[in-house]
């Protein structure tokens, strides 16, 4: 990464400061839950952003969830601190992903649609490895943004024009040197977050390259199935699920369940 990448990620604006009280929360051995959900209530916009996603319709709920407490018993504090960083993303002063010709509206959508699939699948027979993620399910496309602040830190014009994973990839590559991922990583590292998860994302569609190569799998799976540019077919992950052993019935399943919401 050259000295210019570099600087651009360092000028990068920080995330609410409330993150980096989570993220240091989410350092210690065993999460403080009162402690959580007191800075997550001291900050308007999290806590607002945390209770509409808990009370979608698509969560099922019979009554509305009231608190973060209650939110985070639901949910599990994993989940809770994903919401937060997504929720982060949304009031973050720079937003701008045309460069990827999508608007905001549908990177989150996609964002959305990786996070869901991915909950519906793993929540019941692979929870620990969800849990694993630390919340990286809810903002699986960061590098999107952070490779469009570095065009616009270096004054690039360009319009990608590729939509699925490996190809977009290989077209960041070809236009700024590194993956919007690989930025991301790189950003994330100098924030602080956990190592596990910066790898996961530097490493989601290079399984075998990561610390733990499941996690990265299971990533690699919801990037490909739904992607910026729409749905793929479920066919596509079949390999991988059968390389990383995971129930291919199990992962349809959840596929099915979330195109019928």
């Amino acid at each position: 990464m050259d000295n210019v990448l570099l600087y651009s990620i360092e000028s990068f604006p920080p995330l609410r400061e409330s993150i980096q009280k989570i993220n240091a929360l989410f350092s210690a051995q065993e999460v403080d839950r009162s402690a959580l959900a007191r800075v997550i209530e001291a900050d308007p916009i999290l806590y607002t952003d945390i209770l509409r996603f808990a009370n979608a319709p698509q969560h099922g709920f019979r009554n509305p969830i009231k608190s973060i407490a209650q939110a985070a018993s639901m949910f599990g504090l994993h989940s809770i601190r994903g919401m937060a960083l997504n929720a982060a993303f949304k009031a973050h002063p720079f937003t701008d992903v045309s460069p990827y010709q999508i608007s905001t509206d549908e990177w989150y959508k996609t964002m959305g649609l990786q996070q869901r699939f991915l909950e519906l699948w793993l929540n019941k027979q692979h929870r620990p490895l969800l849990q694993s993620l630390g919340g990286l399910t809810f903002i699986l496309e960061i590098g999107r943004l952070v490779a469009s602040y570095a065009l616009m830190f270096t004054d690039n014009p360009y319009r990608f024009t590729k939509k699925t994973p490996y190809e977009l990839a290989l077209e960041e590559k070809n236009i700024i040197e590194v993956s919007g991922d690989e930025l991301a990583a790189k950003l994330f590292e100098l924030w602080n977050f956990d190592p596990l998860l910066v790898d996961s994302l530097r490493n989601s569609l290079t399984p075998a390259n990561g610390k733990e190569p499941r996690i990265c799998a299971a990533i690699e799976c919801g990037r490909r199935l739904f992607t910026l540019g729409g749905v793929e077919p479920f066919e596509t992950v079949i390999p991988i699920l059968n390389e990383y052993n995971f129930s291919v019935e199990d992962a349809k399943a959840a596929y099915e369940t979330l195109l019928k919401e």
